[in-house]
């Protein structure tokens, strides 16, 4: 009997290591996940950025790691000919949140995570944010004459990768091949970034003369028309981004985020363009791809 319960005893250990592994091998994952996983850090970029700081001989090698950002990022630009119109004096007028002010049409680090690959592998990104465009065009225009207002916005994405012992930085795909006559991309400050939103809109106004006629008498009459346009809208996006074989190392994954804004107005008209981003979150993934994967 005491022979029978020995080895129950035995297999139900046995079956506990296949099952679940051993008590060190879960401890280590579990030191594991916390030592990777994202932590907040305080930041005076203007981005907020936020991820692991851990050096590369502390980094244990991990499968997925993850960071968020609550910055609100933004840019407008204005232009008017109305006498007496007020124009916001910043794009936190527009877009409220913590104030933080991008360099226009620049990229910067929003998110940032630490992974470490034990073996030649790739990286899966896949960041998400949530995006805002705010347009006006105003016309004032009088008999015999065209006024003209146009305004734009746009956010734009990409996300690179810095080998913390070679110091060698990668752009993921597909923005790794992007070309001036590819839709989806954009050369945004000398660097080329995937659109993920972006508004241009433009509205011309024109008034022929006036002409009065009574009985056999004529006449001339004069009048103007103003017409406002204001789109805001707030979005969310995902985009993800493939990092093919990078080889064994500790990497900085960074997310940078760019936002532009225009704004133009011709005869008697007001232009307001703003662009923003704010919530957002990163995750990512080392994967094993099918063997010599190349795009």
């Amino acid at each position: 009997m005491k022979g029978l319960i020995a080895l129950a005893v035995a297999a139900l250990a046995v079956a506990a290591i296949v099952g679940f592994g051993p008590a060190s091998v879960l401890a280590a994952q579990s030191a594991s996940s916390s030592r990777t996983s994202a932590t907040v850090t305080s930041s005076s970029q203007t981005t907020g950025t936020i991820g692991s700081t851990a050096a590369a001989a502390g980094t244990p090698s991990s499968k997925a790691t993850a960071a968020i950002n609550t910055a609100v990022v933004c840019t407008f630009a204005t232009q008017t000919t109305i006498v007496g119109d007020t124009l916001p004096a910043s794009c936190h007028d527009i877009f409220t949140g913590a104030r933080v002010d991008p360099t226009p049409d620049n990229f910067a680090s929003i998110m940032t995570a630490t992974i470490k690959t034990s073996n030649s592998q790739s990286l899966f990104v896949s960041p998400s944010l949530v995006t805002g465009l705010y347009t006006r065009t105003k016309t004032r225009t009088s008999t015999g004459s065209t006024s003209t207002a146009t305004a734009m916005g746009g956010v734009f994405l990409r996300a690179v990768i810095t080998n913390q012992g070679t110091g060698e930085v990668q752009t993921g795909f597909p923005v790794a091949a992007c070309a001036g006559d590819i839709l989806g991309c954009s050369l945004v400050g000398g660097k080329y970034g995937v659109t993920l939103d972006s508004r241009v809109q433009t509205l011309t106004q024109t008034l022929s003369d006036c002409v009065v006629s009574v009985g056999t008498s004529t006449g001339t009459c004069t009048f103007s028309l103003t017409t406002d346009l204001i789109l805001k809208t707030t979005s969310a996006h995902t985009f993800n981004f493939i990092f093919p074989n990078v080889g064994v190392g500790t990497y900085t994954v960074a997310i940078q985020a760019a936002v532009s804004a225009d704004a133009s107005a011709s005869g008697t008209a007001t232009a307001i363009g703003a662009a923003a981003y704010g919530l957002g979150s990163l995750t990512v993934e080392s994967i094993r791809l099918v063997h010599d994967f190349s795009f």
